[in-house]
């Protein structure tokens, strides 16, 4: 059944207007278990542990990190009785559809979601809330179709969610949601369809280009070149050679040859990133390729990108971790899809419960293997080059800091940047309707029109209907 919830009258708000050579890749503990969003206050710089390297206004230090990302698939062998009822009404929805104004919203887990009136393959249901994520569902009608255990549902988590989490209570989240989606009876299995990691780094200065040129990855975007313990004989280059007579057959390849290509795939190394943004400095420096990789990774200035984007939460937060307002804050993001989690130890961190509890082992390594920052790259061999101070903290950022700052989202920087645009474009019209400079019969006309269009809006509840599009109903 679709419910609507009446709107709660509250009082007027006042608005205030203001390469590495090494082991095969591992992956253990941080990240997420249980519970609801904490509202409770964020501990002061004083409480949290410094971690500078260079010392004095040179060193860097560890102001966020966190999964930023995260994409999970769902798979059980029965439906929730209360999505077998709801994909009825969905069903009479999707083949009544006609205006894109013609939406409904559904209350799930005590939140309306947009029911999308088309799904998207090979899913047939899509629920949207803007603060949460989006939800795609597969035919209830032929749930036994889909690959049973990781297939039934997929959901996007948003990073306003993620952040209003800590560490150890993002799982419990995760599977108190998709349960309700689940027969309780069953098994229910949750695996990691895409992670982002993140890090954010104070530094003195924003890096350079000579910074990301002394990188050394294990990024498959470019041409590659083997560096590894074993060279290719005369014997195994006359096996690789395609045959040049014209009796046919195939040469097969033995094994201990097919080891050889095996490592030189894996255990090859860039010096590098592969492209960069920039206009008179830095912007942003990447490491393989989002659209066919299945890890990637970027470095750049989120200093400037809070900035662009009117972000007023995020800088308090690094204040809190003892941001002291002037260097430069830089990002380290790195992401990664099922199939780069498959190769790490057999895939046992594909599940949401092994990855969210060795976030930290998976982050070592990314920034000690795939990826490090060095002073000078030492070609001949890459394992003697010292990585940068900067680099250094970096590796560092899931096991020394020491309090998971849950970011509660902070509606006031957009409300004042709304109330400027809004006010802004009535005084504008108020300037071009006015018959002399004088008037103000005019003016007056027009505040008493917004006084009773916005009253009116109330009762019919548009405020209501806008909120729930907006998923904070």
């Amino acid at each position: 059944m679709i419910r609507y919830k009446k709107p709660v009258r509250v009082g007027k708000p006042q608005l205030e207007i203001t390469n590495h050579k090494g082991s095969s890749p591992l992956v253990s503990p941080s990240i997420a278990v249980t519970g609801a969003p904490v509202n409770g206050a964020s501990p002061g710089p004083q409480d949290l542990p410094v971690m500078a390297v260079g010392g004095g206004g040179g060193g860097h230090r560890v102001l966020l990190q966190g999964v930023d990302t995260l994409s999970i698939t769902a798979g059980g062998l029965q439906a929730s009785s209360w999505l077998m009822e709801q994909s009825q009404i969905w069903n009479e929805y999707q083949q009544s559809y006609q205006s894109p104004d013609d939406f409904i919203c559904i209350e799930f887990d005590d939140k309306w979601w947009e029911l999308y009136p088309y799904g998207r393959k090979p899913y047939k249901y899509q629920l949207r809330n803007n603060e949460v994520g989006m939800i795609s569902i597969w035919n209830t009608d032929k749930w036994e179709g889909a690959n049973v255990g990781k297939q039934h549902i997929h959901i996007h988590f948003y990073s306003k969610f993620l952040h209003s989490f800590t560490t150890d209570t993002l799982e419990a989240e995760i599977f108190r949601i998709v349960s309700q989606l689940f027969n309780t009876n069953t098994a229910i299995t949750i695996q990691v369809s895409r992670a982002d990691l993140h890090s954010d780094v104070s530094s003195v200065k924003m890096l350079g280009m000579k910074d990301v040129e002394n990188s050394i990855s294990r990024c498959k975007f470019r041409d590659y070149f083997y560096e590894g313990r074993e060279e290719f004989n005369q014997d195994d280059v006359f096996s690789l050679t395609p045959l040049t007579n014209n009796k046919g057959g195939q040469k097969l390849i033995d094994n201990e040859l097919a080891d050889k290509l095996f490592n030189m795939l894996h255990n090859q190394v860039e010096y590098g990133c592969d492209r960069v943004m920039m206009k008179r400095d830095l912007e942003t420096a990447y490491w393989g390729n989002k659209s066919t990789g299945s890890i990637w990774g970027k470095v750049y200035n989120k200093t400037k990108q809070v900035k662009v984007k009117n972000d007023d939460d995020t800088p308090l937060l690094w204040i809190e971790n003892g941001w002291n307002g002037k260097d430069e804050v830089v990002r380290v993001e790195f992401s990664m899809r099922r199939d780069f989690l498959k190769t790490m130890d057999d895939g046992k961190y594909v599940s949401l419960h092994s990855f969210l509890s060795n976030v930290d082992i998976v982050w070592k390594y990314l920034t000690e293997k795939w990826l490090r920052l060095v002073e000078d790259v030492k070609q001949n061999n890459s394992t003697w080059s010292i990585i940068t101070p900067f680099w250094k903290c970096v590796t560092g950022a899931f096991k020394e800091i020491g309090h998971n700052i849950i970011r509660v989202k902070s509606y006031k920087a957009k409300v004042n940047q709304l109330w400027l645009q809004g006010i802004g474009c009535i005084k504008q019209m108020i300037s071009i309707g006015m018959v002399n400079n004088e008037e103000e019969y005019f003016m007056r006309n027009v505040i008493k029109a917004v006084s009773n269009d916005l009253q009116s809006s109330h009762h019919q509840q548009q405020y209501l209907h806008r909120r729930m599009k907006l998923g904070i109903a």
